[in-house]
């Protein structure tokens, strides 16, 4: 099985499970109104819609157009950056929501005890099915080199998914726990809101990560993936620190597809151009083994 089908194959069990994710968030939001619920509901449901969209991608990523000789792997950055921005959105919005409650609550003393009965259930199922499904596609994307971006935007997603689910279950645990008329009842009324924003702090992190990775790659920057330059470097050096004393070797990864320029630093006869249209070739094909989609430029 050659990369692009085991990222295939990981995407379409990504979209299977998120489907019943999303549908056992739409349940439990129905039944309880909780909007830290939906917001677990809504990012599953987006998961579930964009791990669609990733196969469809990832299908089509590698054909070659007129309009583009090289491939169509910059939809595959772009895929990332779309959906990272979708999920800040998706926070930013929920915070928003669940303040106007809490301020309803603290100045007007308006609102309803939340509902958490099924809760707890439900929680505890989508943190074993996110943190699940989290965990195999990074296996599958370590399995081909980590060099799907698709794979890696899916990971973190299910991730986040997960802890959004931990959150909830902890927070709920922690409100079974407090008598509704006590000091502390408050939090039955407004418990909603700081869970919401715990959940976005925690969550942060990951989507801004993948957002910056993905813009680099899709703004022609060199990668910044150490295992990536560690493998190629390797190599490269292996078949070139005996034929060239001083070059350079930038690295640029789009999507699956990696392209490696060499560039020379000190002009060379055409004897040392000989030796190096051979080490090109090896290098490629050390490298095959590992990158399927790899190129080798060597400007000199």
């Amino acid at each position: 099985m050659n990369q692009k089908q085991t990222e295939r194959k990981s995407l379409i069990v990504s979209s299977i499970v998120n489907l019943i994710i999303a549908g056992a968030g739409a349940w439990v939001f129905a039944v309880t109104h909780i909007q830290a619920l939906f917001l677990d509901f809504f990012f599953s449901l987006i998961a579930m819609i964009s791990s669609v969209l990733a196969v469809i991608i990832s299908k089509v990523s590698k054909k070659r157009t007129i309009a583009y000789p090289d491939g169509l792997y910059f939809l595959e950055p772009l895929y990332a950056i779309l959906k990272s921005l979708l999920t800040l959105s998706l926070l930013v919005v929920s915070v928003i929501g669940t303040s106007a409650t809490a301020y309803e609550y603290f100045a007007h003393e308006a609102g309803s005890p939340m509902n958490i009965g099924p809760v707890l259930p439900y929680t505890i199922s989508m943190v074993v099915l996110c943190f699940g499904l989290g965990l195999f596609n990074k296996a599958q994307n370590k399995k081909i080199n980590n060099i799907s971006t698709i794979l890696t935007a899916e990971s973190k997603s299910n991730f986040i998914d997960g802890l959004q689910s931990m959150g909830v279950g902890v927070a709920i645990v922690f409100l079974h726990l407090i008598d509704i008329n006590s000091s502390l009842g408050f939090l039955h009324y407004t418990g909603d809101f700081f869970i919401t924003v715990v959940l976005v702090l925690i969550s942060l992190k990951q989507p801004i990560k993948v957002l910056i990775s993905a813009f680099r790659e899709l703004s022609g920057g060199t990668t910044d993936d150490k295992a990536i330059k560690g493998n190629i470097n390797k190599v490269v050096n292996i078949y070139l620190d005996n034929v060239l004393p001083d070059f350079r070797c930038d690295i640029f990864k789009v999507g699956t597809q990696v392209n490696v320029h060499i560039s020379l630093l000190k002009e060379v006869n055409q004897d040392v151009v000989q030796k190096l249209v051979d080490a090109k070739r090896r290098i490629i094909d050390e490298l095959k083994i590992i990158y399927e989609n790899i190129e080798i430029v060597i400007n000199l």
